[in-house]
C-alpha cells in the first residue's frame, strides 16, 4: 500500500485537489482551499457529544466522546467515496491534512483526552482482501498515535450499513465482531471514515468496555450530513 502510494505521488504533479494550484509541499490542499472546507465547530468542549444537535443523531452512544472533522458533504464525501470504492489513494493526504488541523483545534480545550491507541473499524477479511486496504486504517495512520489493527476482528460478513434503514442497522452489526485485547489500554479511540447512527462503533465500544477499557472515544472524518439534516 505505501509503495503504491509513493509511486502515485511521484508520477503525478503535486497540485491542490480543489483548485489545481501547484504545491511545493507534500500536502494535497493549498491553504486557501483548506480554509474553505467547512468544519464541525467545537463549542464549549472538545467532545462533540456535548453538542445536543449532534448527540441526538446517535442511537444511545455507548462510547464516551466523539471527535469529527466535517459533515458528510462535498468535497470530503466525494473523496471518501473515491478512496473506498475506486481506490483513489491520492485523497489520503488531503484527509490527513483536515484531520491534523481539526485535532489542533480540539487539543486547545482542557477536557481533551489523548487516547493510548487508535483502532480502525475492522473489515471482514474477504472485503479487506478484495479492496486491498482498510480505508480507515490508511486515513488515520498520520496522527502519530499508536495504532492497533489486531484487537478488533470482524467475524461475520455484514451488509453495508448505508444500504439499511435505521431499524436494521443495529441487528446487522450485533455479534459481528470479536475483541481480543493483548494489551491493557485505559483509553481507546475507534477510528472510522463516517458515522451515521453509530451502531457499528457502539458495538465495538461495548466489546472494548467488556474487555476492561475504561474510556472509549470515536474519531471520524465525517458525520452523515443526511442524518444531520433529518
Amino acid at each position: 500500500m505505501n509503495v503504491c502510494k509513493s509511486l502515485l505521488d511521484w508520477a503525478l504533479p503535486n497540485t491542490c485537489l480543489c483548485c489545481r494550484e501547484r504545491l511545493r509541499h507534500p500536502a494535497k490542499l493549498c491553504r486557501f482551499c483548506l480554509a474553505d472546507i467547512e468544519r464541525i465547530t467545537f463549542k464549549d468542549s472538545a467532545n462533540l457529544l456535548h453538542r445536543p444537535d449532534i448527540n441526538k443523531l446517535l442511537k444511545s452512544p455507548k462510547f464516551d466522546s466523539l471527535f469529527a472533522v466535517t459533515w458528510y458533504q462535498d468535497p470530503t464525501s466525494q473523496w471518501l467515496k473515491a478512496l473506498k470504492f475506486n481506490k483513489q489513494l491520492i485523497y489520503i493526504n488531503a484527509l490527513r491534512q483536515l484531520i491534523k488541523q481539526q485535532l489542533l483545534a480540539a487539543k486547545r480545550f482542557k477536557n481533551w483526552q489523548q487516547p493510548d491507541v487508535i483502532m480502525p473499524v475492522p473489515l471482514h477479511w474477504l472485503r479487506d482482501f478484495r479492496r486491498g486496504f482498510n480505508q480507515s486504517e490508511e486515513i488515520w495512520q498520520g496522527v502519530n498515535i499508536p495504532i492497533d489493527t489486531h484487537s478488533l476482528i470482524r467475524t461475520r460478513r455484514t451488509k453495508a450499513q448505508s444500504e439499511l434503514n435505521k431499524r436494521d442497522r443495529k441487528s446487522n452489526v450485533r455479534g459481528a465482531f470479536n475483541c481480543n485485547l493483548l494489551t491493557r489500554y485505559q483509553h481507546v479511540a475507534i477510528v472510522d471514515d463516517i458515522i451515521t447512527t453509530g451502531n457499528t462503533v457502539n458495538e465495538l465500544a461495548r466489546l472494548l468496555k467488556n474487555a476492561g477499557v475504561r474510556e472509549v472515544s470515536v474519531w471520524v472524518v465525517a458525520i452523515s450530513a443526511q442524518s444531520y439534516r433529518g
